[in-house]
């Protein structure tokens, strides 16, 4: 008879360097991380930090605690400090500790960082109401999932790269959970260009809401169908003023091929240069190509909300001012 395997060692607490000032007053947990940092400061800058630290530390019930380098204490205490358990993942909690401890670790758009980190500091920004955090958030994840088309067109905007479907369903996870429904159109719009079955394998795709995830089947046939009469500029034949009706015609009667290939998942991000049509077409045809494909993007551009079930883009621009306004009052 063989002996039962030996359970496993737990896992010992461990604390997080740049995130631990031996002279401060009270220990966060989350998962294993331990992180020292400075009571009044946390509960200056977030009322649900104050109201939770107001209440009389909990008496200790015997139950040990230790990272292998100290003593064993009692679960709600750890060299001398008072220990609040924080159930959220340790990614998200080092963002949001740096961000509220280290002023120059997220600063406010142009300046660069990485879309994990917003999102991990919109949700817990959101979660334990640090105002100004929220805002900052809101403004970076503004830059690459615009409400305006005129800012959508604009490259080189964005303060962090997003590529790939597990960034589109990272953002509206995140969004639809701290309630910033004005991402979603440009995030559902991106993520519903991709093949469906390689959205349904992403690895962020069981982390989407019920919710979310419907939307997502729905829409994708809705977008799909909505984006293809913003490309076939080049079929129409505007006779009345071409100027090289011979020419015009055989060169898009060349195109019409290349018409049917060019990408009709992505009509918003294709063909805003026109330098190569030049002067393969008359400068008419050209004109009236341009105007049209213009329109033809404005106009789905103001739909995407409506395909992904959400209010228009006035109502959405509304509740993206009202939670860029609010007013924090840091002591």
């Amino acid at each position: 008879m063989q002996n039962p395997s030996p359970s496993p060692a737990p896992v010992q607490p461990y604390r997080v360097h740049d995130l631990w000032f031996e002279d401060d007053n009270l220990i966060l947990r989350a998962e294993n991380a331990l992180f020292r940092v400075s009571k009044g400061i946390l509960a200056a800058r977030s009322s649900v930090f104050r109201d939770m630290l107001s209440f009389p530390h909990p008496q200790s019930r015997n139950s040990q605690m230790n990272d292998g380098d100290n003593e064993a204490e009692d679960e709600h205490t750890y060299e001398g400090c008072p220990v609040v358990r924080l159930h959220d993942s340790v990614a998200d909690v080092t963002a949001f500790l740096k961000a509220i401890f280290d002023s120059s670790f997220f600063e406010p758009p142009p300046a660069k960082t990485d879309l994990a980190t917003i999102t991990g500091i919109l949700r817990l920004s959101h979660k334990y109401d640090v105002q100004f955090l929220r805002r900052r958030a809101v403004q970076h994840l503004e830059t690459g999932f615009p409400t305006s088309l005129a800012v959508y067109e604009v490259s080189g905007a964005e303060t962090f790269s997003s590529d790939g479907l597990d960034d589109s369903l990272l953002t509206i996870r995140c969004a639809s959970e701290v309630g910033a429904s004005w991402v979603l159109p440009t995030a559902f719009y991106f993520l519903c260009y991709s093949d469906m079955r390689d959205i349904l394998n992403a690895r962020e795709w069981g982390n989407l809401s019920a919710v979310d995830r419907e939307t997502t089947i729905v829409s994708y046939t809705k977008q799909r169908l909505a984006c293809p009469p913003v490309l076939p500029f080049l079929r129409i034949p505007f006779t009345e003023g071409c100027t090289s009706l011979d020419r015009c015609t055989a060169y898009k009667a060349a195109y019409l091929l290349d018409v049917n290939s060019w990408n009709i998942s992505d009509p918003l991000g294709s063909y805003k240069d026109w330098a190569p049509f030049e002067g393969k077409v008359c400068s008419y045809c050209l004109a009236r190509s341009e105007e049209y494909h213009r329109a033809a993007r404005k106009k789905l551009w103001d739909e995407l909300p409506g395909i992904y079930g959400l209010p228009g883009w006035d109502v959405l621009e509304r509740l993206k001012a009202e939670a860029l306004s609010v007013e924090v009052v840091m002591t």
